[in-house]
């Protein structure tokens, strides 16, 4: 096994991104009824916007392309989750907001949440959190300055 007091703290923390992302989506999706934890996911980020936003805000508030955004949008519309409704405007934009089916199961299932957040960072005190937090938006920040590589 791996010495992990001697290796680059960097390849730690990049490794446990991915291992910290896969497991949360496994767990989620075993734990939640009716939805996966991308499709929770994007719920969670249309509550942020103040007016129904356009499929191509969400996949920019999401970080995630128009594509991925929009099978996701259309599976929980399907669910009854979301409705999507052309902009009175632009004809040709999306519109998308929970339904009352959402809030609904939201309601019934605020304590399901409440449980897994808690249980995930119970190990944490404030401080842990606050630096984690602190620490993933510079990661998140500076990923911005990564140049694309083009085919060439």
């Amino acid at each position: 096994m791996y010495d992990f007091d001697k290796m680059d703290k960097r390849l730690i923390v990049f490794g446990y991104l991915f291992r910290v992302a896969n497991r949360l989506q496994s767990k989620m999706d075993s734990q939640m009824k009716d939805l996966t934890a991308k499709q929770w996911f994007v719920i969670l980020v249309l509550g942020l916007f103040e007016q129904p936003p356009t499929l191509k805000q969400l996949a920019v508030a999401c970080d995630t392309s128009h594509q991925n955004t929009k099978q996701l949008v259309m599976k929980l519309a399907e669910k009854g989750f979301v409705t999507v409704h052309n902009d009175e405007k632009d004809g040709r934009a999306m519109r998308i907001k929970v339904s009352e089916q959402w809030e609904q199961w939201d309601k019934d299932n605020e304590q399901i949440a409440t449980q897994f957040i808690d249980s995930m960072f119970s190990g944490m005190n404030m401080d842990e959190l606050t630096n984690l937090s602190s620490s993933l938006i510079k990661i998140f920040d500076s990923l911005d300055s990564i140049a694309e590589v083009s085919d060439v």
